[in-house]
């Protein structure tokens, strides 16, 4: 794809280009990559200017990635999910993402199916040695086979969905990694994640993991970044890792910065934009603090909306560009189609098609109210314990370990059943049929000549 921007133009200025380009909305979960002088892959500043990170290279070659990795259900476009899978499926290939074997048969189905379509003996083709690292055999084989089968007839998109959940299951999902060296000289892999730093072996063999909390301070120098940790005994213990340039240095530095404030804080607030951090035990820790650095400090942190803030941001900006209808369903028209503000000759409509458009407005917004928060298409029938919110259906609220108002841990879901009955939300308009017709006592005598008006239209159908 080809994006021309000004010579004088930031990062940011190309990623919303590209993602415009693309029918992205959820911009934030996306960075561009290019490769250094010494072949590291490094993140464009979208702070900065273009030119000045890539050495005045033209035409620029950049990679649309995907920086920060949520829960699929989270991900409200379609376009979106697909990169995040094309994503995750090069993680796959990589080796980056091992799991068992039987989550290798399915998910080596799944890929097939996304890949291939539905099960044909002449294109079939798997990757189950590349998903967990051994051979399969013929007992292995005909299970896969058998999986995919029972995947015929699925679109892509929501086999993609399927594996995007499986994946998510995975101890190193949405993980960025880095190789380093230690003060030992010996080679490692630093996986940057949203619980916490993962420290491996170069065949991804877990040697030590550090969360976000006992993380004291993080500084980098030169080719250099240390990791100040508060160990089990309240001493402290300094890490070294060293990286193959000062650019991969300040890569890593910046991924642990930005990954630390994406996903574990509520917002962006002042607090967060001073580079400062509170752990559980309510000590001050400057995980943002770099004393080496006094210029362009503040474009340490590079990201504009925490995880949080992101979902929230593209769930209005959908719904307002009308490209998510939240209240709609497959065949149904938008309220705006239904209740069109002029006839077919130009006139105004009369006072009851406006006292009917407002009683619909007060239906569509009870009924937004009643749905689940999450997946927008599910009525609110669950309740978290013990904080007591409702804003959830089942199904999404068992997938969450803290409550999305108060961030309150969830120490179980309890299923409720609100007060109100299908039908409020189905009531109609006019008098086609021989329903009870509550909200039209006071319209006995009105009668509309306007054409696109279907009078006895359901309000909101299901």
């Amino acid at each position: 794809m080809e994006i021309e921007v000004d010579a004088k133009a930031n990062g940011e200025d190309c990623l919303n280009k590209v993602c415009r380009k693309l029918g992205i909305i959820e911009v934030d979960y996306f960075g561009l990559q290019f490769s250094g002088s010494k072949g590291e892959n490094l993140w464009l500043n979208l702070r900065n200017r273009i030119s000045q990170q890539m050495d005045n290279q033209t035409p620029c070659r950049l990679r649309l990635r995907v920086k920060f990795f949520v829960e699929p259900h989270l991900i409200l476009q379609e376009q979106t999910r697909h990169l995040f899978f094309m994503h995750v499926k090069e993680d796959l290939h990589r080796g980056h993402l091992r799991m068992c074997s039987e989550q290798a048969e399915e998910l080596s189905a799944l890929l097939a199916q996304a890949e291939f379509g539905d099960y044909n003996q002449n294109t079939a083709k798997y990757w189950y040695t590349e998903l967990c690292g051994t051979e399969p055999n013929q007992t292995t084989i005909n299970s896969i086979i058998a999986k995919h089968k029972a995947l015929e007839g699925l679109s892509q998109a929501s086999v993609e969905y399927q594996a995007l959940q499986l994946v998510s299951s995975l101890e190193h999902y949405g993980v960025e990694w880095h190789w380093v060296r230690d003060a030992e000289g010996q080679r490692l892999a630093i996986g940057v994640g949203p619980d916490g730093i993962a420290i491996c072996r170069e065949d991804f063999s877990l040697v030590n993991r550090i969360s976000y909390p006992i993380i004291q301070i993080a500084t980098q120098s030169g080719k250099s970044v240390y990791l100040t940790v508060t160990k089990e005994t309240s001493d402290s213990v300094v890490l070294l890792f060293k990286l193959i340039s000062n650019r991969a240095a300040s890569g890593l530095y910046r991924a642990i910065t930005e990954t630390h404030a994406f996903y574990r804080c509520d917002t962006v607030t002042n607090a967060v934009m001073m580079q400062y951090s509170r752990d559980f035990k309510g000590h001050l820790a400057s995980l943002f603090l770099n004393e080496n650095i006094n210029l362009g400090k503040k474009y340490v942190f590079d990201i504009r909306r925490t995880s949080k803030e992101v979902y929230d941001y593209a769930r209005r900006a959908l719904y307002n560009a009308g490209i998510v209808d939240m209240m709609s369903r497959p065949g149904e028209r938008t309220p705006s189609s239904r209740s069109p503000s002029r006839n077919q000759e130009g006139a105004l409509d009369c006072g009851g098609c406006q006292q009917s458009r407002l009683l619909q407005e007060k239906l569509q917004k009870l009924r937004e109210a009643l749905l689940c928060m999450l997946c927008c298409e599910e009525e609110i029938d669950a309740a978290f314990c013990p904080c007591g919110h409702m804003v959830c259906c089942q199904n999404c609220a068992e997938q969450l370990q803290s409550c999305p108002v108060c961030r309150s841990e969830v120490e179980h879901v309890q299923h409720v059943y609100l007060p109100t009955c299908t039908s409020l939300l189905n009531l109609t308009i006019g008098s086609g049929d021989n329903s009870p017709q509550p909200i039209h006592r006071g319209m006995a005598s009105h009668t509309c000549t306007t054409n696109d008006y279907n009078t006895t239209e359901k309000i909101y159908q299901n």
